[in-house]
């Protein structure tokens, strides 16, 4: 193998014309850059799977694999040729080859002490190939790499069937010159033939390869060199076997379609596979990082029941009701916050007001003496200001297992909500009656729930003032009663 790269390598250094232009294709594709953005299973349209090869390389009468041959020195020729190959799957293609070139031999060389090439009735030859054309099945292997997440080289192996034509010269023992086979008058000679390929593709540009090969080729006669059946004397091996003849190349794949495709053939799905879970993985990292860093803003330091996140005021002092924002709530708007005012509703017209939050005005004579923010006569009890709370409350009714407050529902707690304005000093308690089961009394307690969180948030109703209460087997389990506390 050695001598035969070796001699290939003399033959081309005295055609460096046809070498230049050869390879000259090869440069002006090596700026090209490559992306991979294929989805995992997205089948073979995002590829480029069509490509047009040519090369160059050395013609022999022999094959690696031995065998008898009916000439003892098989000379080196220089062969060239074309390819077209079409990627079917990543480890399958199909092959059209083309070659053309001549082949060469003659009996000077003595194979240890065997003289019987001495006797052979042909002592050399000149074969010119017209053109060899055949169709084979290359299999790809090792571009599925679980090792490494590209690849650039890719072995393969093909086999296939063709028709070969050629004519041949030859020189019988005894005279001098080539004449032509047979009975000195020029011959096209055509046969069927089976190629055996190996060889190596080797990732150049997205669009360029490099192809190094060897194919073997067996003939289904015996006239590739003209020495047809030549019948040896007993006692010697027997030398009338098929003709076979092999081509070492060297070449240029050009690959068809969009720049921004890939090559099918280079594809490593395992890399894609890779990319994608990759891609998943640092997504989800990065949320976790950003929930990390907003996980301090879920926090709620002034326990107000509003997050840090959202608390415009986030150091508001304990026992100090606030709205949906975390702001210190001032229900008459005199600019005293309600858990320091002394007279929670000021009429406008008895503003401005003290630091106490009281307005002004002088009380009126029926109520002199009267606190009006509870007291000893006015606290919470039957005699204070909450036994002049609203009681005319409406209740609110669902049906089956719903939670949900419908918009009927949510419009009575806008007038409940209204009611509660008026008398800041009012709260309230939100029953409900479940029956004994757990599932009945889970549901009722969402239903109570969902109506504290409407009152607060959307009526701005302190969370303070508000509620809950179940009371099992109470009364109907699909009705929610609202009344003073």
């Amino acid at each position: 193998m050695i001598s035969i790269l070796t001699a290939m390598i003399q033959i081309l250094r005295k055609r460096a014309a046809f070498v230049l232009l050869f390879f000259s294709i090869a440069l002006t594709g090596f700026a090209q850059k490559s992306a991979d953005s294929v989805k995992v299973l997205s089948g073979k349209k995002p590829f480029n799977k069509f490509s047009v090869g040519i090369n160059a390389g050395i013609l022999k009468s022999s094959v690696i694999a031995g065998g008898s041959n009916d000439f003892t020195n098989n000379k080196l020729n220089l062969g060239y040729g074309l390819n077209v190959k079409y990627q079917l799957t990543h480890s399958i293609a199909f092959q059209g080859d083309f070659i053309a070139g001549n082949l060469s031999g003659d009996q000077s060389k003595v194979q240890g002490t065997d003289t019987l090439n001495f006797s052979k009735p042909v002592v050399a030859f000149k074969t010119h190939i017209n053109i060899a054309g055949s169709f084979s099945a290359v299999y790809t292997f090792s571009n599925i790499n679980w090792l490494n997440l590209k690849n650039w080289i890719v072995p393969y192996f093909g086999i296939g069937a063709g028709l070969a034509s050629w004519n041949v010269k030859w020189q019988e023992r005894g005279t001098t010159g080539l004449t032509w086979y047979p009975y000195g008058k020029k011959k096209n000679i055509t046969e069927l033939y089976m190629p055996i390929s190996t060889g190596v593709r080797v990732k150049l540009t997205k669009n360029l390869n490099l192809d190094l090969g060897y194919t073997m080729h067996f003939l289904d006669e015996d006239n590739l060199d003209g020495f047809v059946n030549w019948r040896v004397p007993t006692g010697y091996s027997s030398t009338n076997k098929k003709d076979k003849f092999s081509y070492t190349h060297l070449g240029i794949e050009y690959v068809f379609g969009k720049k921004s495709k890939k090559q099918l053939m280079y594809d490593n799905p395992v890399a894609r596979l890779n990319n994608n879970l990759q891609a998943q993985i640092n997504k989800l990292s990065d949320r976790i990082d950003t929930l990390a860093k907003k996980q301090k803003g879920l926090d709620d330091f002034d326990g107000d029941g509003v997050a840090d996140l959202f608390d415009k005021e986030p150091n508001t002092p304990a026992g100090c009701p606030v709205d949906a924002q975390g702001v210190m709530r001032d229900t008459d708007g005199d600019g005293v916050v309600d858990c320091k005012d002394k007279q929670l509703i000021t009429p406008t017209e008895c503003q401005p007001v003290d630091a106490d939050g009281v307005g002004k005005c002088p009380d009126p004579a029926c109520c002199k003496g009267m606190p009006l923010n509870g007291g000893e006569d006015g606290g919470d009890g039957a005699d204070g200001a909450n036994a002049n709370c609203p009681s005319d409350y409406p209740s609110l009714n669902f049906r089956g297992n719903t939670t949900t407050v419908a918009s009927d529902n949510r419009a009575v707690l806008a007038t409940i909500a209204a009611k509660m304005k008026t008398r800041p000093d009012c709260k309230i308690v939100i029953k409900g009656y479940p029956e004994t089961s757990k599932s009945s009394q889970a549901v009722c307690q969402r239903r109570l729930d969902a109506i504290k969180m409407i009152l607060i948030e959307k009526e701005g109703i302190s969370a303070d003032r508000i509620t809950t209460n179940i009371v099992v087997a109470g009364g109907d389990k699909n009705k929610v009663d609202i009344s003073s506390n």
